[in-house]
């Protein structure tokens, strides 16, 4: 016998190498089941008085294994009789490897038909079959068993799974039995310890002196010293004041292992088996759990429209209703979105995996996986019910996908990595990683303050952008470009997401920028030549008039030409900067505009500064013309008033 793999209890060293995963047993009651743990770790899982009275596993056992290297993984014991099914759906809702145990002697019982059948609904995917007492049956027993228990498997997720005959009394087959389960682990995908911390509560317990112990197999992400964590679904806010993985000390727990936490003012009423400790923030009740449920092949009864039922998830078992979507009657092994009315509320994530019994006579229905939490109760004549849950579903196949569901059902909503992180289950690392990759794949959009927007609204802003900007230039076709107070002003979408289209815009080349404003290229203006005649006009009327100019209503009958003629050659000779509109009544050509810059320095280069009575004299006007000029150069930064006096500009 391989006695390396004895005395592994609880208190293994905590240098050990943990395996982020979880062992459970499954089989029919006095199978061996206990006993195969105990021969495996040296752990007698059943510590309860009655268990040991009765001979019997009743509640769920927990015990450490240790494996060649170093290594070592938690195993989960569950009971087998009928009556505490309910236990042994708490502890295999966190494992990752399933030991199915058969005794060669009574051979496939009820229920190792019905645990095989939740472990598959529970979503394990890896395990092996221990055939175990063979010490009473002889060879021709074991072949047959060996038959049989093929037969069962085929088809699933242990079809090709060792099967090995052990006995936990002699020790018989114990060397081949230890190295397919460390195979089999071995080729397990280990949890995946990133992300938002959840932990199932399996037990909780006092020891004297330290306080309430809150123990269970965390489903996801870690958990250190220090945390705090919410105790759903009621019990507030709660910090880990220690923790221990496997019976010994550590920094940190990861999902997969068997990990005990020490919480802050806690008793051991506020914590019990169906609660659940998480991250702050990412994790909610409901009363309302959309699903795919997988009915049992041997259903006898037909289900009914609405049934009551026992719910399972996590650790938790709450009674309510099942509502099918129509009114006719699922098939035995098919599947179907449902929607469960619970009578309390439960913590369900996208993508967790239930168990669903009746109430009277208590059997499995089936399981399968949670959809969504709901606040609205289903209703039939909702025809597009079904659809819409196999839309969410689909989206929360993945982290990738779950954000990009999460983004394009915003819509032209922006958000924060937080809060892609919180609603996709992610750490806002994980998160941001992932948004990256939505980024690079055009699918996203990065915006300031680390804020993204779904790619396809940004879209529909561009073109949006581009149509307006054409019907201006249908409008104002000698137009050298538009401000953004006139682009924006009919623009309904957030003013983020506009900047971002025009940058975006921009970057294409599809419009352009200048002093005037944005343009779309092609729709650059074209004077004809009865405009350019126009232009060359009032560019000649402001280069003589200096700094006594016309205002632009006066131009008509200086011209000889109607305003609706000369408004738009005006704004472009504007535009272009021939000349130049100080203010409602004062227009400069450009040349005066600078020379009226030029005599401004070289009087406060000389004197210091300057009054508006004596700028009027410096350029040979009047106060009317001097004082917008003088304030104009004040706007643009050139000089500085103090009083009623200039100073040029540091």
């Amino acid at each position: 016998m391989k006695t390396s793999a004895k005395n592994c209890g609880r208190n293994e060293a905590a240098s050990a190498q943990t395996i982020t995963l979880t062992i459970g047993t499954a089989g029919h009651i006095d199978h061996g089941k206990t006993a195969l743990v105990t021969l495996l770790t040296g752990c007698d899982c059943d510590t309860i008085p009655e268990e040991k009275a009765r001979g019997m596993t009743i509640d769920l056992g927990f015990a450490t294994c240790k494996l060649p290297d170093n290594r070592r993984v938690g195993i989960v014991d569950v009971p087998g009789h009928e009556r505490f099914v309910h236990n042994m759906v708490a502890g295999a809702t966190g494992i990752d490897v399933v030991l199915l145990v058969i005794a060669a002697d009574d051979g496939i019982m009820p229920q190792t038909l019905e645990h095989f059948h939740i472990v598959r609904l529970l979503g394990v995917t890896s395990g092996m079959v221990a055939l175990t007492k063979v010490d009473l049956v002889g060879p021709e027993r074991i072949t047959e068993m060996s038959q049989q228990i093929r037969e069962l498997v085929a088809g699933s997720f242990l079809e090709a799974c060792p099967i090995i005959p052990v006995s936990s009394k002699t020790g018989q087959g114990f060397d081949a039995f230890y190295g397919a389960l460390v195979a089999t682990v071995d080729k397990t995908a280990r949890k995946n310890s990133s992300g938002a911390f959840r932990m199932h509560v399996e037990s909780s317990f006092v020891i004297q002196g330290i306080g309430t112990i809150v123990s269970g197999i965390p489903r996801c992400g870690t958990v250190r010293v220090g945390d705090t964590l919410d105790l759903l679904p009621r019990a507030g806010k709660k910090k880990v004041r220690g923790l221990q993985v496997y019976g010994a000390d550590a920094a940190e727990g990861k999902a997969g292992e068997c990990v005990a936490l020490r919480l802050s003012d806690l008793s051991r009423d506020d914590a019990k088996r169906g609660m659940v400790l998480a991250t702050p923030g990412y994790f909610t009740t409901t009363q309302l759990v959309n699903a795919r449920l997988h009915l049992m092949p041997d259903l006898v009864r037909p289900l009914k429209p609405r049934s009551g039922i026992r719910f399972h998830v996590g650790t938790a078992e709450v009674t309510g209703y099942m509502v099918l979507p129509d009114l006719t009657p699922p098939a035995p092994g098919s599947e179907v979105c449902v929607q469960f009315q619970l009578d309390e509320p439960v913590v369900a994530a996208p993508g967790d995996f239930f168990v669903v019994r009746t109430l009277s006579p208590v059997r499995t229905i089936g399981g399968g996986n949670v959809i969504s939490q709901d606040h609205v109760r289903m209703r039939r004549s909702r025809g597009n019910w079904t659809e819409t849950m196999e839309e969410r579903e689909k989206a929360y196949r993945d982290p990738l996908s779950a954000l990009t569901y999460i983004l394009k059902k915003g819509g032209a909503l922006t958000y924060p990595v937080a809060d892609l992180a919180k609603a996709s289950f992610l750490s806002p690392e994980a998160a941001r990683e992932q948004i990256q990759s939505l980024v690079q794949q055009g699918l996203a959009t990065a915006l300031p303050g680390e804020r993204y927007v779904y790619a396809g609204p940004l879209a529909a802003i561009r073109d949006e952008i581009l149509a307006l900007l054409g019907h201006m230039h249908d409008a104002s076709p000698l137009s050298l470009g538009f401000t953004k107070k006139e682009l924006f002003r009919d623009l309904k979408p957030d003013r983020l997401l506009i900047e971002k289209a025009v940058e975006q815009l921009l970057e294409s080349g599809k419009i352009t920028s200048n002093t005037a404003g944005f343009q779309i290229p092609a729709r650059m203006p074209n004077l004809s030549p009865q405009q350019s005649g126009l232009a060359n006009r009032i560019g000649g009327v402001y280069r003589k008039t200096g700094f006594a100019s016309p205002r632009r209503d006066e131009l008509p009958e200086m011209l000889g030409a109607p305003a609706a003629v000369l408004d738009p050659v005006f704004d472009f000779l504007a535009q272009s900067g021939e000349i130049v509109v100080i203010s409602d009544k004062v227009i400069l050509h450009k040349e005066h505009v600078e020379k009226s810059k030029q005599k401004l320095v070289e009087h406060l280069a000389k004197h210091g500064v300057i009054e508006a009575g004596v700028f009027k004299d410096v350029l040979g006007t009047t106060r009317k013309y001097s004082i917008p000029i003088m304030e104009y150069w004040d706007a643009k930064g050139l000089t500085k008033r103090v009083g009623n006096n200039r100073y040029l500009k540091d």
